[in-house]
């Protein structure tokens, strides 16, 4: 039975890898694994436990010095190590992994792994966990307004032309500005019809959470500017209600064996997805986007399970391989 210990950040710091990190554990002790699950790393632990694998689930790179200090320990001693990363982008530096070359490393979605070309073995698609309230049984839905998060100022709302009502979330703009100057400005746009009066903006928690059980959204998250965690914690809010998960095609690459267009989500083409929410048509029988654990998280748990197995047999092969010479 392979040992697994798998390493997050403190919720604090990192809440979706941490999320993730607890449902993988609870996932993989399902099917047998012996998995621990710590946010502090140190090398007598890691010399003491038998630990085939060391898993670190991470939101961004890079790694600190003691991430990367144990992540070589841990091959040193003759673990199968596994790093996984959430968020990617081309800014971040990253070749110091071409030094400490994990055993397989993960992107959430396909088009993360060009930043990586220089990472040679195995590389594969993990996607944050979403966790949502409660399981819900599969409905049809009729939208009855977009949903739509702004990533860096209200004039981002003037691109988009279309005769429903929207929702705009606004409130990462108060990262940057206060309450009344962004509702000044909105204001500004109304009177000036540079937006229509169907438009909304929301700045409020609470209103959010309220909006999103009340009523029945397309809740539009195709932007590839949304960062995965971003996007995992709409999934958080959204998922198992009355709403509609509206995603770019490289978004839908995680989990790919769940998301179905037309079906129980539109996937909409990440170069174009303003243009095309213009002349979007909803079908009259599109579903809800719903799921259940199980159908959700089984096959991505299965093929890390074999993962696991297969990089343990390779270390194993090795160090009992008779032109081993130990």
């Amino acid at each position: 039975m392979n040992n697994v210990l798998i390493y997050c950040r403190k919720r604090n710091i990192e809440p979706i890898a941490e999320q993730t990190a607890t449902l993988l554990q609870e996932q993989l002790q399902q099917l047998g694994l012996a998995v621990d699950l710590t946010h502090s790393l140190n090398v007598p632990r890691l010399i003491v436990n038998s630990y085939q694998t060391v898993h670190m689930v991470v939101e961004n790179l890079p790694l600190n010095l003691n991430e990367a200090l144990h992540l070589a320990v841990c091959k040193t001693l003759g673990k199968s190590t596994v790093l996984s990363v959430l968020n990617s982008d081309q800014r971040i530096g990253k070749n110091y992994l071409t030094y400490i070359k994990p055993d397989a490393f993960s992107v959430s979605q396909t088009n993360h792994l060009k930043f990586y070309r220089y990472i040679t073995g195995n590389k594969f698609i993990f996607s944050a966990f979403p966790q949502a309230q409660s399981s819900s049984k599969k409905s049809s839905i009729q939208c009855e307004a977009f949903l739509i998060p702004l990533q860096g100022k209200l004039e981002e709302a003037i691109e988009f032309k279309t005769e429903k009502t929207i929702y705009f979330d606004g409130r990462k703009l108060l990262q940057k500005f206060n309450s009344s100057q962004l509702r000044k400005k909105w204001a500004e746009m109304i009177n000036t019809q540079k937006i229509s009066t169907q438009s909304h903006l929301i700045l409020s928690e609470n209103k959010l959470n309220q909006l999103i059980a009340d009523e029945a959204l397309a809740v539009v998250l195709a932007d590839p500017s949304l960062s995965h965690t971003e996007f995992t914690e709409w999934l958080n809010k959204c998922l198992n209600r009355k709403n509609l998960i509206l995603l770019n095609e490289y978004q839908a690459t995680g989990f790919s064996y769940f998301w179905s267009s037309g079906h129980n989500c539109l996937v909409l083409p990440a170069e174009s997805w303003i243009k095309d929410l213009q002349f979007l048509d909803i079908p009259a029988d599109i579903s809800a986007t719903t799921y259940k654990p199980a159908n959700l998280f089984e096959p991505s748990i299965n093929e890390l399970s074999r993962l696991y197995s297969k990089l343990w047999h390779q270390k194993t092969s090795l160090l009992t391989s008779g032109s081993v010479k130990l």
